[in-house]
């Protein structure tokens, strides 16, 4: 079923504007509705379609204050020369979850390899990495698998002002980082990361995306910032915030062969820099210094004895 309306474009002031459309109260409950009977926890992101004018896009409506915001991309905003304030006319319709034999059969096309602890180092020439709007989300679940990665879903830096993995939960996070990676739609002109394949098997994903975009990043951490005199809303500056290599794949060089691609990656966006924060004691999932300076990133402040920022300038 399809639903239209009218909305106002409304701006979210954070340190990176999110623009959205909110859904009317009677539209928002008859697509909760649908989600239910199709046995959608709605609770957190609804999967959806939209279309404004001659666009069509899939994304995911927010769950705020018991209604749904519709989140407008600027890759569909800005060719409209939409901001705060316009009038936009809108068709949403649910996306009603793949049926389990349709999920059988997509899993046969990405065959799941056995992981059997080598710890053999890999080269770039056995890797292929692809911007995530190329990968399919299975092979991202894949990556991520069932540990924290399920659980921040490379959110860490993304959030809101009060929002928290608990407050929030996998589900929506993981919605999220659908949207922001657009994955499977090899059409879609903004992508934040890159997704690594061995054999056909996908084993890697790295983030990357414009630093302003990481409303977190920009608000709450000193890393970044510390000494340093940057225009935090700066779209041109882009910044590799995770790393996740699957289960059985780890300690085979399959991060440093990620950091490396993010050079190129931020270079042919349009990026004039692009910035990591490593950490100094374990790496974790920001990745190491070593993994940097390989990558040919170059050191430009410490601040304080675990974090380091490294920078590429194009």
């Amino acid at each position: 079923m399809e639903h239209e309306f009218s909305g106002e474009v409304i701006e979210w002031r954070g340190p990176a504007p999110y623009y959205f459309v909110p859904v009317p109260d009677d539209d928002a409950a008859a697509l909760k509705a649908a989600a239910a009977a199709a046995g959608h926890n709605s609770w957190g992101m609804l999967p959806i379609r939209a279309r404004l004018g001659d666009t069509e896009w899939k994304t995911s409506l927010w769950s705020r204050d018991g209604g749904y915001l519709l989140p407008l991309k600027d890759g569909v905003r800005k060719p409209q020369g939409l901001d705060a304030g316009d009038t936009v006319d809108l068709r949403l319709t649910f996306v009603e979850p793949a049926r389990k034999p349709a999920q059988r059969k997509a899993a046969k096309r990405v065959p799941v390899p056995r992981t059997t602890g080598s710890r053999e180092p890999v080269t770039d020439e056995q890797l292929t990495i692809v911007p995530a709007n190329e990968a399919s989300w299975q092979d991202l679940q894949a990556i991520f698998g069932a540990g924290d990665p399920a659980r921040c879903w490379c959110q860490r830096f993304r959030m809101l002002p009060k929002e928290s993995w608990a407050s929030e939960g996998p589900e929506e996070l993981a919605a999220r980082l659908r949207d922001q990676t657009a994955c499977g739609d090899r059409r879609a002109q903004e992508t934040s990361g890159l997704v690594a394949y061995l054999d056909g098997a996908p084993v890697g994903w790295c983030a990357v995306a414009p630093r302003a975009d990481h409303a977190r990043l920009v608000r709450d951490f000193r890393v970044p910032w510390l000494g340093r005199d940057e225009d935090r809303t700066d779209p041109t500056v882009w910044a590799v915030t995770c790393f996740v290599t699957r289960a059985g794949y780890r300690r085979r060089g399959i991060g440093r062969a990620l950091a490396r691609a993010t050079v190129p990656f931020a270079r042919k966006a349009g990026a004039q820099a692009v910035e990591g924060y490593p950490d100094l004691v374990d790496g974790g999932s920001v990745g190491t210094l070593a993994m940097f300076a390989d990558a040919g990133f170059t050191e430009v402040a410490r601040p304080g004895n675990r974090r380091a920022v490294l920078r590429v300038d194009f």
